[in-house]
């Protein structure tokens, strides 16, 4: 009898048991069966996604204001985007962003998609950024200060992650997720796991070897738990978040299951899960909040990949200020500036205008290249994100571009950027013939190779505004590029907006400014000969510019009006254009745009010339939209450089949307005719995005739907170009006079009315 009790008694303590281990294994089964089965070694290569840049609408953009430091940053939506090294017009990376998850496993956020981000200028006199990251769900927040190590080849992100609604750090996992595109390519990477002096670092490089990045921060990654993959197919971000080759039986399962050792020659990402307790320092079951330093450094050469691990082991371990240092260099820039004039109505007006001329004045300087002085016209990509290897973007060089906001930091005070620029064009980017190619490089090699005459003229002009009057810089310079001009000029093979040639009022307007530039400095070096060759040809030009680019026969208004440009110099004859981009063939005298106002501008013509005021009464009521009180302007009438009428990429055609920069061009014309023009800056301020960028293009009043007129498209932001423009029609309103017109050329032409 007693021993059955004590069966019965181990039986129903058996029960009990396997009952209570029952239960255990429901509870705990979730957290079993997202257990990471981690798969090592190198990455299967296979059907990866072709790699794209990253979209263009920055809110972020910085460099450090010296030539030690060569590393550009951009960004949108508080993450790091396209970073460049070791030149202006050299993107490197695509997007270098966190990943967050929750410990349970059952959520995974991209911070640019899943966050919401509100960026600031850390310093209003210097390009660091503060941007603090608030995630959609309400959990967490991810603050970060952006900047470069003023003394390395390094991009330098102070972050701090904090848990929120009572949760701690124990709660969440914080992936760092990159993706690289070493030396302007983002199909023929190498990436791979390392160790650098104890640390895990995440090394990538280009095709060659001969470029290299190195990524970690002052906490270490989890041990064993970084891996470099192929995008889409098996990268980090596709580990955790896509609904296939993930490594339970529930897709998603929000688990780092992957961590190869490397992916070989391919569009790869890196992920790396990072140690939130830093090797045990900090308790996260009661913390609720860590900081730590983030750095992507940069090496090139035959020892790239060391470069790149001894420059991010010198910025992590570096114990001075790195910050203070770069601050304070961007104020000796802006110190080193003529005030910004107060102009509005208020002192809040004012104020803001008077910001966004120093913001203005540090992209223009961003811009140029630390080793060759050249600018670039943008450091990003129009329509990045659906645009990939082989496709330069803006971060290019343009003599137009350059001219136009190197004359913007002359106007600011300036001198020395633009100077090295004019010095670079002289000695890198010249041809033999004395012309300036469509655009190059910043080594000074051509890409496009179009003609535009009014690149021949822009150089000149620049010299002669930055007194490079020199003999040698006359004979081998100037005088070859105005002898291209007579030789070649009026007519230009494209005029400024790259897509038609023939006669072009804003052409014609540059050819003959910067001929009378070169007569001066001509006469400066005694050469009388050349001085009046080159008076004559402008005359010529000046005086003919009517006759080649005027119709009296067209269709629009009272069919008095400058054309946008003449196939062969007659008008009225009703030749055909085909406009670029798929935009259709039409009667050249109904296409218009406002870059007559060039002659203006140039001094070239005054603005009180019926031609010019017949002509602005045309365009209005052609291009022009009011926005919100703000007025702006197509580049010219069935344009379609621009999104498709449903919001989608421009793809080679689309709609041509309007442009900021033609608000800022007329407030020129109207401080020269006389009037008041500062609804042109509200109007340009209007159109800029949250962090004072002003973009190429913003959305018309026929915008798709999801977009907002005024806006900014996904063209490209900032245009160098606009942000120049900005500051000289702040200085110019202030003074109720064009601050960057040739005071020879209006003299010639406005002051003695040696014109039409």
């Amino acid at each position: 009898m007693l021993f059955l009790q004590k069966r019965r008694r181990l039986f129903i303590t058996l029960v009990s048991s396997l009952a209570i281990l029952l239960i255990l294994a429901l509870v705990l089964l979730p957290r079993f069966t997202n257990q990471p089965h981690l798969l090592t070694g190198n990455a299967p290569n296979g059907n990866w996604a072709t790699s794209s840049w990253s979209p263009s609408n920055n809110t972020i953009l910085g460099t450090a204001a010296n030539t030690t430091s060569n590393v550009w940053f951009t960004g949108h939506d508080g993450i790091v985007s396209e970073v460049f090294y070791p030149s202006a017009d050299t993107p490197d990376t695509t997007a270098l962003e966190f990943l967050v998850g929750n410990n349970n496993h059952t959520w995974v956020d991209e911070e640019q998609a899943d966050t919401t981000a509100h960026t600031q200028l850390y310093d209003p006199h210097a390009l660091a950024w503060t941007t603090l990251n608030s995630a959609k769900r309400h959990a967490y927040q991810i603050k970060k200060v952006i900047y470069t190590d003023p003394t390395r080849d390094a991009l330098v992100q102070q972050i701090t992650f904090t848990a929120l609604k009572g949760t701690t750090l124990a709660d969440y996992l914080l992936y760092v997720y990159y993706d690289p595109t070493l030396h302007d390519a983002g199909d023929k990477n190498t990436s791979y796991s390392a160790q650098y002096n104890g640390h895990t670092v995440l090394i990538s490089t280009d095709a060659s070897g001969q470029y290299a990045s190195a990524l970690a921060a002052s906490v270490p990654y989890q041990a064993g738990m970084v891996s470099s993959g192929y995008v889409g197919l098996n990268d980090g971000l596709t580990d955790l978040k896509a609904t296939y080759s993930c490594g339970s039986n529930t897709c998603p399962d929000f688990t780092m299951n992957d961590t190869y050792s490397m992916a070989k020659r391919g569009n790869t990402a890196q992920t790396g899960l990072l140690d939130l307790s830093n090797n045990g320092n900090i308790n996260t079951s009661s913390a609720t909040s860590v900081t730590f330093q983030l750095v992507l450094a940069f090496g090139q050469g035959k020892s790239a990949t060391q470069a790149a691990e001894q420059t991010l082991n010198a910025s992590l371990n570096d114990r001075s200020n790195q910050l203070a240092t770069y601050i304070t260099q961007w104020h000796t820039f802006d110190d080193s500036l003529n005030q910004p004039p107060p102009v509005g109505a208020t002192s809040q007006i004012q104020q803001a205008r008077q910001q966004e001329y120093y913001l203005a004045a540090n992209v223009l300087k961003a811009a140029q290249d630390k080793q060759t002085g050249a600018f670039v016209a943008g450091l990003g990509t129009p329509w990045g994100d659906a645009n990939g290897d082989g496709d330069e973007g803006y971060h290019m060089v343009w003599e137009r571009d350059m001219y136009e906001f190197a004359s913007a930091l002359i106007v600011a005070g300036d001198t020395a950027d633009p100077k090295r620029a004019i010095e670079w064009a002289f000695t890198k980017q010249q041809e033999p013939d004395g012309s300036f190619p469509q655009n190059s490089f910043v080594d000074g090699s051509p890409h496009w190779t179009g003609l535009q005459m009014d690149e021949q003229a822009f150089p000149i002009m620049l010299a002669w505004k930055l007194n490079l009057t020199d003999q040698q810089t006359y004979m081998q310079h100037i005088k070859p590029a105005a002898d291209f001009i007579v030789a070649h000029g009026p007519a230009t093979g494209q005029e400024r907006w790259e897509e038609n040639g023939g006669y072009s009022p804003a052409t014609i307007a540059t050819e003959i400014s910067g001929l009378v530039c070169a007569a001066d400095i001509a006469r400066i070096n005694g050469d009388t000969t050349s001085e009046q060759h080159y008076l004559h040809t402008a005359d010529y030009y000046q005086s003919n510019v009517v006759k080649w680019t005027y119709t009296t026969t067209g269709p629009l208004g009272n069919g008095h009006y400058f054309e946008r440009i003449d196939d062969n110099g007659n008008p009225n004859d009703g030749g055909s254009i085909t406009i670029g981009n798929g935009g259709g063939t039409y009667d050249e005298r109904s296409i218009v745009d406002s870059s007559f106002l060039e002659l203006v501008r140039q001094g070239a013509m005054p603005a009180s010339s019926p031609y010019i005021t017949s002509s602005i009464a045309v365009v209005d009521a052609t291009i022009s939209e009011t926005i919100n009180g703000n007025r702006y302007w197509f580049r010219y009438n069935h344009d379609s450089y621009g999104e498709h009428s449903d919001g989608s990429n421009y793809d080679g055609g689309g709609t041509g949307r309007l442009w900021p920069i033609f608000s800022g061009e007329r407030g020129m014309y109207t401080v020269a005719a006389g009037g008041d023009a500062e609804q042109y800056l509200t109007a340009m301020l209007a159109a800029a995005n949250s962090s004072g960028m002003i973009p190429e293009q913003v959305w018309d009043n026929n915008a798709p739907a999801g977009y907002t007129p005024g806006t900014p498209t996904k063209s490209m932001n900032p245009l160098n170009w606009a942000m120049g423009e900005y500051i000289t029609l702040l200085v110019s309103v202030a003074h109720h006079q064009m601050m960057d017109v040739v005071p020879l050329t209006y003299n010639r032409y406005v002051l003695h009315q040696n014109n039409l």
